[in-house]
């Protein structure tokens, strides 16, 4: 073996090494979960992992929801008006058995980088629920994709979830004739996403003059 060679050969082994974990796990399939009150501590992660990575894109910030406690995360998720998804490469047992490691440690942890690196195999999350607006719309928010993994259906697919949930949801006879959101109006990668899931824009949002709104008629 040559010099030359040997050299390329240990130039070429660096650079595998150091692919980045999304680029790396390209071909491994995403499952698709509801999540549960018992899986808060994953909600956490995926929820201060999405306010690090990408704050421009929500009204909410890490610095905020960072300080909630256990019983909060928990309450989010046991709202039965509501439900929230996320997409993983690993299957939700695997997740459970994981977070029940790792629990601890993630709540000494208030740094957005340490979530950031955590959350490199979490690729995505929604939540939908009852809109405090009329009781008759599912809203939709929180909506996020890791950008390791953007563009490849992912984002689609959570809001689709999203849909399929409101759209079989009727809690004591108040089914949902729609879903609502809010988007930025220059996040135009979620403009799109959005309009391929079947909604159409409504006009300004009446919060913000600096959203749209969106609906989804059933």
């Amino acid at each position: 073996m040559t010099v030359e060679y040997e050299s390329r050969l240990a130039m070429l082994t660096i650079i595998v090494i150091n692919l980045p974990l999304a680029m790396s796990c390209s071909s491994s399939p995403v499952s698709y979960h509801r999540l549960e009150p018992k899986h808060a501590a994953i909600y956490r992660v995926v929820r201060l992992c999405a306010l690090s990575a990408s704050p421009a894109q929500f009204s909410s910030t890490f610095e905020r929801e960072i300080t909630f406690d256990a019983q909060t995360w928990t309450n989010r998720l046991s709202n039965v008006d509501a439900a929230t998804f996320i997409a993983s490469k690993h299957d939700i047992e695997y997740l459970e058995e994981y977070a029940a490691k790792q629990v601890d440690e993630w709540a000494r942890w208030n740094e957005p980088s340490q979530f950031v690196m955590e959350g490199r195999e979490l690729d995505g999350v929604v939540t939908v629920l009852r809109s405090f607006e009329d009781p008759k719309d599912a809203f939709l928010v929180s909506f996020w994709v890791n950008p390791g993994v953007r563009r490849r259906g992912i984002g689609t697919r959570l809001v689709e979830e999203a849909i399929g949930w409101a759209r079989g949801h009727d809690l004591d006879g108040q089914p949902f004739t729609r879903v609502v959101l809010d988007v930025l109006k220059d996040n135009v990668a979620a403009r799109s996403v959005y309009e391929r899931c079947g909604f159409e824009e409504q006009g300004d949002s009446p919060e913000d003059a600096k959203e749209a709104r969106y609906n989804c008629i059933f």
